[in-house]
């Protein structure tokens, strides 16, 4: 017999116990109290109002607070509604939060209850709590009780979720996503800001948020400084994360309140971030300004797409509230890249109002407002360009700007170089810098290029933190890329044609014999190589046939248009390249006249042409072109005299973040983006997943643009950015491997001495993925039975069919997105056939056996089936289209109504069935089902015949309201209420009804109805039951099912 280890028999309880004392002991040293005697939600208030107390202490006048003064606290911090509120009230003003009261006695009290600033000092309190019991709030619910709690100042800011070894540990970050979505953080649990799912080898953590943002994919795992392991060891987590003042500094240094308007949110900082910000902060600290020292700070090499934005803020943020630091001025390389960082920075600003007002974030309009800011007295941010910034300096050489001012240069691997920097640092005699860069400027580069340029590390100094596109994307911090390299010349053309010419050109004397041995040697970089410019440049067929494979294959790549792209295109030879832009956007219109799709919305950015150039008028009319069409797109109405607001717009459009009132938002987004240059750095777009390219890319051009696609936004539809290239294939692809080679590898910072390789970084083979899911399936196989219709009995066996149906279905939603499964397979048919499963076969794989596997996984563990992170597509392709439902509704009520075949009428019925399994709003869902069950037992009362597709809403809506009154009727019954009250009750409910909230049974409606009903109850119930119970359970239960009876009506 197998022993079993200890850690097989160790409970869930036993663990959290051991996390408790060794949070308490960690470096030897009490940091936390752990109070032992706390399990309630009313011991939690109490003791907050003893620590409120102390640390209040003297303007109490030593005198404790009254329950009503208490209440005063209680009812600021119960009206928290988001995570994102709690964050501004922990902040507070300038760090320090203070609820304001009426005394008893008249006396007006500011009470401080967070001060962001007291770390670790004797003034802050460190606690820890576990096994909270917290009551239900929606009915129905179960009463839960909390795992571990760490409270600062009596007020929860970290709940951890401890489970026992060999679970998951995603199964304790959906338990917390359960609290959410049963409104159990609320409460003096409404300052939660940090979420911790723990097991002894797996932990991850993530800002606390709202039930429908909660997403797993932004779930980090902690990693060590040095080499960016993840940390698996818990007590090595407990000591790195959870010791003061580390605790204390996550959840406010390292925090972010984002105030974009109607995404606000709370966001904490990754350990690279981390990291990187206290690097650059410690540096700050002990740096001297002026006096002939050194201005070079140093630099942070963050790959594109890992949160610069949010580390280089915390660091201007952090670097203004130093005593030595008297700016801190942001500098961003283009002018259009301004309003988007300000507009970011002023979004994370914790000191400002939506109008940024009281923000330590400033803009700069021009370059008069620009030496104002920098002379006044106040710290703060100033966020400006390079070239304005460069504009000041040259109208003052003879007059220095003597502040202490720290530099942060944003992509400081472009925007260094030449005079301008020079007369900058000219004019600031007692500046700092600091660069971030996701692509560095290496010694190297100089040696391809023929104007020397300074490296990233003559401008800024030595790295102070590196973290590389290879570890994000070992991380999932970013995505790695999906590459395709095409031509639009075959390789008969070229064989045939292109290369028996070229060489005849070439070589006069050779004959054919001789042309047509050395065509049969050529390898793909010596083909690419024979290739002119001349033959992609300016080329319409070229264009032609690259437009026609981006609409063939639009809708796989963008996944049915839930992603956007970019198409990338240059003329070499120092030709204008908007002509060849222009190109495509015309052959775009053109083609999708004849397109069988709904049009794609395509925008185009360039600027007016002012040279008085032979190409001015021609590019001009262009620009004029493309604004016509984008205003009849999208109802605009810009012009040449508004090219700044319209290429705001543009951004806007594409990163998705556009404000629609149109009920489908999509309609205010585009869908293709033309640029040379444009976007192709510097812009974020989490919704986009391709980009097309039509040119050559290299080095750092090269990663920055591909860039563009790799932000994690759902990483089921989007496992990668999608890149295809359009020229010259063998050399586009070297290109591609010499960049990788260059930015996956700290090495180029001579960081270490052996260059690493990019593994990892692209997405795999097609034919790697296709052996991947055949391999998988077989192994579904052996876990059931012949027929795929049920799970297996062993525990054991049902915890690796779950893994592996998960692998499945995600392998099976990526292999979908390459191009070769289109050209392979006519349909997914055929390629089930392919890895040796049936249509039916898969179909049951994607329904049945997942649902049994979530309901045997679910029931043995106690945990509602919801928590199972188990999201599938379906098999079949079908867009659910709402306007087809309302058909299939319609038809199905007219063959009821017709007494059709019942075979017909399961046939119209499982049609709509089978739709409704593929829509993600499952509310909706369940009342769809409910009225086609109703509609299928004559149960809906429908006056007229034939119903129309139109009818159906109104149809649904009647119902409904039907059903509402007879359960209102069925209550009044039951509980002897009056029908009258009882709807008006209801009425009031409705306007203002938020579930898990309590207004509703504080209702002075309610209390009346409760109030008449309990008086006459024995008599007027027609419930035996209910008129059995005493009063005070008749209250209690008449409360239970009118909160029930609400949720049914409302949900």
């Amino acid at each position: 017999m197998v022993k079993k280890s200890i850690l097989d028999e160790q409970s869930e309880l036993e663990f959290e116990n051991q996390v408790i004392d060794y949070i308490q002991h960690i470096d030897s040293s009490q940091q936390w109290e752990y109070l032992s005697n706390v399990k309630t939600i009313d011991g939690l208030w109490d003791n907050f109002k003893a620590i409120l107390e102390r640390r209040n202490y003297q303007s109490l006048h030593g005198k404790p607070l009254s329950l009503d003064e208490f209440a005063q606290v209680k009812a600021e911090i119960e009206k928290i509604d988001t995570p994102y509120q709690a964050g501004q009230f922990l902040y507070g003003m300038n760090g320090v939060c203070e609820v304001e009261i009426d005394r008893d006695n008249g006396d007006h009290v500011f009470l401080n209850v967070f001060d962001q600033s007291q770390v670790g000092t004797a003034d802050t309190t460190y606690q820890i709590v576990n096994q909270i019991e917290v009551p239900a709030v929606q009915a129905g619910n179960h009463n839960r009780r909390f795992d571990t709690t760490l409270l600062i100042n009596g007020l929860p800011i970290i709940q951890i979720e401890e489970k026992k070894h060999g679970h998951n540990v995603r199964e304790a970050l959906e338990q917390m996503r359960q609290y959410i979505r049963e409104g159990l953080f609320g409460g003096i649990f409404s300052t939660l800001q940090i979420l911790i799912g723990m097991t002894e080898t797996e932990i991850r953590y993530m800002a606390n948020t709202t039930y429908k943002m909660f997403n797993t994919d932004f779930a980090f795992e902690w990693a060590d400084e040095i080499e960016n392991k993840p940390v698996t060891n818990w007590k090595t987590f407990v000591e790195s994360f959870l010791s003061i003042p580390m605790a204390h500094q996550m959840a406010t240094d390292y925090m972010i309140l984002d105030g974009t308007k109607n995404k606000e949110m709370i966001k904490i900082m990754r350990s690279y971030q981390v990291y990187a910000t206290k690097n650059v902060i410690d540096k700050v600290r002990h740096h001297e300004f002026g006096n002939g020292s050194e201005k070079k700070i140093g630099y942070i090499w963050h790959t594109t797409g890992s949160g610069k934005t949010i580390s280089s803020f915390k660091a201007a943020f952090l670097a203004s509230k130093l005593p030595n630091v008297e700016k801190v001025v942001f500098l961003v390389d283009r002018t259009a890249l301004t309003n988007q960082t300000y507009d970011e920075y002023r979004a994370y600003d914790p000191n400002g109002d939506e109008n940024n007002n009281g923000g330590v974030v400033n803009d700069t309009p021009n370059t008069g407002d620009l030496a104002k800011k920098l002379r006044s007295k106040p710290h703060g941010i100033i966020v400006t360009s390079i070239q304005k910034m460069a504009r000041l300096a040259k109208t003052k050489k003879d007059d220095k700007f003597q502040k202490h001012v720290l530099f942060i240069v944003d992509e400081a691997h472009r925007s260094t170089a030449g005079d301008m920097l020079i007369d900058i640092q000219k004019a600031f005699p007692n500046s700092a810098w600091v660069g971030y860069t996701g692509t560095p400027r290496f010694a190297e580069d100089n040696q391809q290029e023929k104007h020397k340029q300074p490296t990233t590390k003559d401008i800024f100094g030595d790295p102070l933190h590196i973290y590389t596109i290879k570890n994000a994307i070992a991380d999932k911090n970013v995505l790695g890329f999906k590459v395709d390299f095409k031509t639009t010349l075959s390789e008969d053309v070229l064989k045939n044609d292109y290369l028996p010419n070229f060489l005849r050109e070439k070589h006069p004397n050779w004959g054919d014999d001789a042309i047509n041995e050395r065509i049969r040697n050529f390898g793909p970089k010596e083909m690419d190589d024979s290739v002119s410019t001349s033959v992609y440049d300016d080329n319409i067929e070229h264009v032609r046939e690259v437009v026609k494979d981006v609409l063939a294959n639009w809708d796989n790549r963008s996944v049915n248009r839930k992603y956007n792209a970019i198409l990338t295109t240059h003329v070499g030879g120092g030709k204008v390249s908007t002509r060849m832009a222009m190109m495509y956007f015309r052959e775009f219109l053109e083609q999708m006249k004849h397109w069988d799709e709904e049009p794609l919305k395509i925008g185009i950015t360039f600027s007016e042409d002012k040279s008085n150039s032979i190409e001015q008028d021609t590019k001009n009319s262009d620009l004029d072109y493309a604004l016509e069409v984008y205003n009849k797109q999208f109802g605009t109405s810009f012009g040449r005299n508004s090219m700044k607001e319209y290429n705001e717009d543009l951004a806007a459009r594409l990163s998705k973040t556009i404000l629609s009132e149109k009920e489908d938002p999509t309609q205010d987004y585009l869908d293709l983006m033309i640029v040379v240059d444009r976007l192709l750095t510097g812009f974020n777009a989490p919704e986009m997943n391709a980009l097309y390219v039509d040119r050559i890319l290299k080095g750092a051009n090269l990663i920055q643009a591909y860039s563009r696609t790799n932000r994690v936004q759902d990483m089921k539809y989007k496992p990668f950015g999608r890149i295809v290239n359009y020229r010259w294939p063998a050399k586009s692809e070297e290109l591609m491997n010499e960049a990788l080679t260059t930015y996956a590898n700290r090495a180029s910072a001579n960081e270490q001495t052996v260059l690493e390789t990019e593994d990892e970084i692209i997405a795999p083979k097609f034919e790697e993925v296709k052996a991947k899911i055949k391999k998988i399936s077989g192994q579904i196989k052996n876990l059931t039975d012949e027929d795929f219709l049920r799970i297996p009995d062993d525990e054991k066996k049902q915890d690796e069919m779950y893994r592996l149906l998960r692998q499945f279905e995600n392998s099976r939603a990526e292999i979908e997105q390459y191009d070769e499964f289109k050209e392979s397979y006519q349909t997914k048919e055929d390629f089930y056939e392919d890895i040796d499963l049936t249509m039916d076969q898969a179909d049951k794989i994607s329904n049945r056996l997942k649902h049994q596997v979530i309901d045997a996984i679910s029931e043995r563990k106690g945990i509602d089936p919801i928590m199972i992170d188990f999201e599938m597509q379906q098999v079949k392709e079908v867009k659910v289209n709402y306007d087809y439902l309302t058909e299939l509704i319609a038809k199905l009520s007219n063959l009821v109504n017709d007494n059709a075949d019942e075979e017909k009428v399961d046939e119209a019925y499982n049609e709509i069935v089978d739709r409704l399994a593929q829509m993600d709003d499952q509310s909706l869902v369940a009342s769809i089902r409910k009225f086609i069950d109703d509609i299928r037992a004559k149960l809906v009362n429908i006056k007229e015949y034939p119903v129309k597709p139109e009818d159906v809403d109104d149809l649904m809506n009647e119902h409904k309201e039907a059903n509402n009154l007879d359960l209102i009727k069925e209550f009044a019954y039951d509980y002897g209420a009056d029908l009258e009250k009882l709807e008006t009750s209801i009425n009031e409910a409705e306007a203002y009804y938020k579930t898990g909230k309590d207004e509703i049974s504080n209702s002075a409606l309610l209390a009346e109805l409760l109030k008449d009903s309990a008086a006459t109850y024995k008599e007027n119930a027609q419930n035996d039951e209910i008129r059995k119970l005493a009063k005070i359970k008749y209250r209690n239960q008449f409360r239970y099912d009118f909160l029930k009876l609400i949720n049914e009506i409302l949900k």
